[in-house]
């Protein structure tokens, strides 16, 4: 996805909040760095790697390797605290196809736990309406038609907190199939931006207790924190895997030029939304065939 100039005043309202609790001098600093940054840098790149670009700066100017630690440990806890009750919402479903719906829909609606986007978070209120409305984009029988024939399963995962909604959706693929995947590669970032989920954050709530699970990175393309999304090892990842399934609007901006991989997202902010051909806050289940 091209980056739009709507997004360069968003990169410095993001840089505004993650620098929150700094004393105004330095985030005056910070802020003048972002800008000279955006200024200098080209604009033919997608959105999600000028971010990290962006967030690497605020990274060396602050000293503190994540600015989001305190926030993304209690979207864990709080959407922990949903887990046993939408468990209890699917055992009612008894029609498979239904119940994978209802829970690609869970998934999704733990989308919103998003503090890049200027949005109202509140986790009740867009479960009941995720899983009362109608998709914006739905390529829901292409996905359950995937959901049998994968051997194995890449998952791109986006934040913390909605990493509990994930695994809700990859325990239903399971049941369903009634068998495990050979292989779940459930991909985190290896490096801090705003409250993207990392390996803490995916074991924090179990991600690691589910069968043949590995962990795959995303990071700033070094050997320790994993290749960026355009990476041909990504690409790679792609083609070695049968089922792809992508979080949210990060994700969809660096590898929506791929083929095979099912898109899972609110569309959050009126670039994405455009960009899709919906509505903002619509859910998107988007398949793009190979």
């Amino acid at each position: 996805m091209k980056l739009y100039l709507d997004c360069i005043p968003c990169f410095q309202r993001q840089a505004l909040f993650a620098t929150r609790d700094l004393e105004e001098k330095t985030r005056a600093e910070i802020l003048r760095k972002v800008m000279n940054l955006l200024y200098n840098r080209k604009w033919n790149i997608s959105p999600d790697e000028l971010s990290q670009d962006i967030y690497e700066l605020i990274r060396h100017e602050t000293g503190i390797e994540d600015l989001y630690h305190e926030i993304k440990k209690a979207s864990n806890q709080e959407a922990l605290e949903f887990y046993p009750h939408l468990k209890e919402r699917l055992e009612i479903i008894r029609q498979g196809e239904d119940r994978l719906f209802a829970a690609v829909k869970i998934a999704i609606a733990g989308n919103i736990i998003d503090f890049g986007p200027q949005i109202e978070i509140d986790l009740d209120k867009t479960i009941s309406e995720v899983l009362g409305k109608e998709p914006g984009i739905n390529h829901f029988a292409r996905f359950y038609e995937m959901a049998f024939k994968a051997d194995d399963l890449l998952y791109f995962a986006d934040n913390a907190g909605e990493v509990v909604f994930d695994k809700i959706l990859i325990e239903e693929l399971i049941a369903l199939r009634k068998q495990p995947f050979r292989k779940i590669s459930f991909v985190v970032k290896g490096v801090p931006v705003i409250n993207d989920a990392m390996l803490q954050d995916a074991q924090e709530v179990g991600i690691d207790r589910l069968p043949n699970l590995v962990f795959l990175k995303l990071g700033d393309g070094d050997k320790e924190t994993g290749p960026r999304r355009r990476d041909d090892r990504v690409r790679q990842w792609i083609k070695d895997h049968d089922m792809i399934i992508s979080k949210g609007q990060g994700n969809f901006e660096g590898l929506s030029d791929n083929r095979g991989v099912c898109f899972l997202l609110i569309a959050k902010c009126p670039i994405i939304a455009e960009e899709l051909g919906v509505k903002k806050l619509d859910t998107i289940i988007k398949y793009d065939k190979r």
